[in-house]
């Protein structure tokens, strides 16, 4: 045969089968499958059948060349393997390997022509991986081919009786065959490059429309999923943006909210969790029922459509699942389990925030807590015992001694505010200097220098713990303990300094205290350093001067403070 014309008979069956395969694309249901990761029985029985009469045109339209036809079923066989992965290109290719072991001419190709057939679904769909969602490498994809087509020549000497007419036929035809479907396949699979494109321009406009559901949807995943009036909420927002024919979201026992269109009777809240939802949350991944079984209980409010559960999961475990429903079709769009997925995995992202938040609350409350009842059992014995020695001396004086002794430990135990007045506190404190003042007499010297006006909020029981320190360790050479407290204002808030002519602090403990540290006895001093740090930042902990002749210990207290409101709500 001329070879001018084998070129022309090949181009027209090139150009068929380009032509079937914008047919094709014309098709939604058959795009959507394609773009399927999942594909349903019915997808790819479907997809198999498509390309298995694509694989009969190519041998009906086979170029007779007196021995073995020239023909392009590799292309469809091997696409199919390519497009739709192993399942359907094993059966797209059965149909053509059973069709060409038929009607194969001559007869005596018959068994070559269906095992090659079969060869080429199957390495298609073993390279699926490699070449899926559009990726194409096309000279790896045309060097497939030909060695596909080597193959396909090593089936007729091994099939083919006698071998002589084999080996005549492919001297005769293996050249142009080779390259007729190493070229034919690059330019057929191109034709499914749009539909790629179109999905990476879908999935862009999808995740942009998410971001913006999820603008409108995280906040309401603040106090988790138990807060059933923000689900309700949340289900009519999501029903609201989103064209889905209804929306259920559940606990790990049962429906906690529901909004839907269009239908006849309302899903009760507390209803069973539809059996889908079941094993997404039994499996921690998205779930779809395409068809609700006749047996199930929500058959006759669900039975016209498709639904689709995708589980909220924390620390490797369902705590929910947010169910959707859709009319009943062929196949779910990718788009919309996209943005679905992408919802649900931000929504998992804030409750997990959410409940940290929360715990971080309660630690932060229960340190609170702990700290306003840490009472050192020895301040309170001398004081006791100093306002028993000053009773027989001067019951007046004992009399105020009570009452300020009262005074700061109302102030220690009762108070539930987490942020307080500079002004009560450095009062507080006052009240545990008098009564240190009752102990030590002269031998505790106390100076307090403060503006009129301090108009700040700071942590309540944030200064004692200092104070405390120069009482205690503040003891110069003459055996005096001499404490200095001064507050000025600064450009964004006050500076409190409190300063005593003690030893000075170790060199040890303050190396612990920078590298946050245990250090041994000394809990108030890192408790009061950690608690600063957490509210006003890293570098705003405890600054301190310390040498043999005193140490000062600097706290700068801002107005504006970020985690003020959080730390108000741990006393609520």
């Amino acid at each position: 045969m001329p070879l001018q014309q084998i070129l022309f008979e090949s181009v027209l069956n090139i150009a068929l089968l380009v032509l079937m395969a914008n047919l094709m694309l014309k098709s939604r249901i058959i795009r959507d499958i394609i773009l399927q990761e999942k594909r349903s029985f019915k997808s790819q029985a479907l997809l198999s059948a498509i390309f298995g009469g694509l694989v009969i045109i190519s041998t009906c339209t086979a170029l007779d060349t007196g021995y073995y036809n020239i023909n392009t079923r590799a292309i469809g066989s091997m696409t199919a393997g390519l497009l739709g992965g192993p399942v359907v290109g094993l059966y797209a290719s059965l149909i053509g390997a059973v069709y060409a072991y038929i009607f194969s001419s001559p007869q005596v190709f018959a068994m070559a022509a269906a095992f090659s057939t079969m060869m080429f679904g199957l390495l298609g769909g073993g390279f699926y991986p490699y070449f899926q969602r559009g990726k194409w490498k096309y000279k790896d994809l045309f060097l497939l081919t030909c060695f596909a087509e080597v193959c396909d020549m090593v089936c007729l000497l091994r099939f083919a009786v006698p071998v002589q007419m084999a080996l005549k036929a492919i001297l005769e035809i293996s050249v142009p065959m080779i390259l007729i479907n190493a070229v034919g396949i690059l330019i057929f699979i191109s034709s499914f490059d749009t539909i790629f494109e179109f999905q990476d321009i879908e999935s862009s406009r999808q995740l942009q429309r998410a971001s913006e559901l999820a603008g409108k949807c995280l906040p309401l995943f603040l106090r988790g999923i138990s807060h059933k009036e923000n689900m309700q909420k949340l289900s009519e927002i999501m029903l609201s943006e989103i064209d889905w024919a209804g929306v259920m979201i559940t606990d790990r026992r049962e429906v906690i909210a529901s909004s839907q269109k269009e239908a006849a009777e309302r899903l009760e809240i507390g209803t069973e969790i539809p059996d889908v939802g079941r094993r997404a949350i039994k499996s921690g991944k998205m779930e779809v029922m395409y068809k609700v079984p006749v047996t199930n209980p929500l058959y006759e409010f669900m039975k016209d459509y498709s639904l689709v559960a995708a589980p909220f999961v924390i620390r490797e475990q369902a705590i929910g699942c947010l169910i959707v429903w859709v009319k009943k079709k062929w196949v779910l769009q990718q788009s919309e389990l996209k943005i679905l997925q992408h919802l649900v995995t931000l929504s998992s992202y804030q409750i997990a925030l959410a409940e940290l938040e929360q715990q971080s609350a309660m630690r932060q409350r229960a340190e609170f807590k702990a700290l306003q009842f840490q009472v050192n059992p020895h301040f309170l014995f001398n004081a006791l015992n100093t306002v028993s020695y000053v009773c027989r001396e001067d019951p007046e004086r004992a009399r105020e001694l009570l009452l300020t002794l009262a005074n700061y430990f109302r102030y220690n135990l009762n108070y539930d505010a987490y942020f307080v007045p500079l002004e009560e506190e450095l009062e507080h404190v006052q009240d545990y200097l008098e009564i240190e003042k009752a102990r030590f007499e002269e031998k505790l010297l106390v100076t307090v220098e403060m503006p009129e006006d301090m108009d700040i909020n700071i942590p309540t029981l944030i200064l004692q713990p200092i104070v405390e320190n120069a009482v205690r360790y503040g003891i110069n050479r003459e055996g005096k303990r001499i404490v200095r407290i001064q507050v000025k204002k600064e450009a964004e808030g006050y500076m409190v300094c409190i300063c005593d002519e003690g030893k000075g602090i170790s060199d040890e403990i303050l190396q612990k205290l920078r590298n946050d540290e245990a250090i041994g006895s000394s809990i108030g001093l890192s408790n009061v350093h950690r608690r600063m740090k957490n509210l006003y930042g890293e570098e705003n902990g405890l600054h301190i001067k310390s040498s043999l002749n005193g140490t000062c210990v600097e706290m700068h207290f801002m107005k504006n403070v970020l985690r003020e409101e959080k730390d108000e709500n741990c006393s609520d």
